[in-house]
């Protein structure tokens, strides 16, 4: 049972937009990050990914500061690829129609915007593969975006969906991953756990 890693899939904290299409956090996304360290408190972590945008970094930094631990960069977590010229929270959408259908969860009628889906799932599913390989036993906080990690996890649980969850910030998601013969397989373990600041969790792995 000590072959399998898991990863604990982190939604970047909320950003505070300012023009570009790499923003970093804001004072409440930073409380965020905060809260995910004491929400983790108790529980071992071995190693501490990000992709290398900056919401995503700054989730992260605090917890790898934490354990003591170095911050690995690693693109391939890195959210969807579109046109958009800034990044725009869901929170902050001014299309009406568009932020309708993202409230009542219609993601594929009108929310979604044109982008790199499958290149985005095939670059997702090869990076988690990998980092849970390079990870055998260990637990791997790894710190994504909400479109990278719907299409991550719709090909964990065979969705043909590319968006079907609405991920909260700093929400976290588990996965085990597992070595086989031709590469890996995973094992969903949970999607969209809120973060809470004073939770307490026991240390146990995969099978432990």
């Amino acid at each position: 049972m000590s072959a399998a890693c898991e990863i604990v899939l982190v939604r970047h904290a909320l950003p505070e937009p300012d023009g570009t299409l790499d923003p970093g956090l804001g004072d409440e996304g930073r409380a965020q990050a905060e809260a995910l360290v004491r929400h983790l408190d108790g529980v071992r972590v071995d190693a501490v990914y990000s992709s290398q945008l900056k919401r995503a970094v700054q989730t992260a930094e605090p917890l790898a500061q934490a354990r003591a631990l170095q911050l690995r960069i690693d693109e391939g977590l890195r959210e969807w690829k579109s046109n958009a010229t800034h990044y725009t929270g869901t929170e902050n959408m001014a299309d009406g129609a568009r932020t309708k259908a993202f409230v009542e969860g219609r993601f594929e009628e009108g929310f979604l915007p044109a982008h790199n889906a499958d290149e985005l799932r095939e670059a997702m599913v090869s990076t988690v593969g990998r980092i849970g390989l390079a990870h055998a036993g260990e637990r791997v906080v790894a710190v994504s975006h909400g479109g990278a990690s719907n299409s991550f996890l719709a090909h964990v649980v065979d969705s043909p969906r590319r968006f079907f969850f609405n991920p909260g910030y700093a929400s976290i998601s588990r996965v085990q991953v597992w070595p086989t013969d031709d590469g890996f397989r995973f094992v969903l373990m949970s999607i969209n756990e809120p973060v809470v600041a004073d939770a307490r969790h026991h240390d146990q792995m995969p099978g432990g």
